[in-house]
């Protein structure tokens, strides 16, 4: 999960504005922190009835819960990183030879 969320901060640009990780005891927890030790945002994995699930937290608000990594990295993103507008990928028939 590590992985997942420090590749997600390279893609936006945080981890060179000194935002670092800090895996929680159980290892299923990451928090996002600044230069200065303040959390930013946590994340974590968890099991439910449906499957797993993805909890965020963003400091200031309450916590989140996703079915998806997907869904919970487009929330974190949008408050790390708002200036940035979220991919689109676009496909259009091709070209017959």
């Amino acid at each position: 999960m590590r992985d997942v969320v420090r590749g997600a901060l390279q893609a936006w640009g945080i981890l060179d504005r000194s935002a670092f990780l800090q895996t929680g005891d159980r290892g299923g927890e990451v928090d996002i922190n600044n230069g200065c030790g303040q959390v930013l945002a946590s994340v974590r994995r968890g099991a439910s009835p449906i499957g797993q699930v993805w909890y965020v937290g963003v400091t200031g608000r309450r916590e989140r819960t996703f079915p998806s990594v997907v869904t919970a990295l487009r929330y974190l993103r949008g408050h790390l990183c708002p200036e940035r507008e979220a991919g689109r990928v676009l496909f259009g028939q091709g070209e017959n030879s």
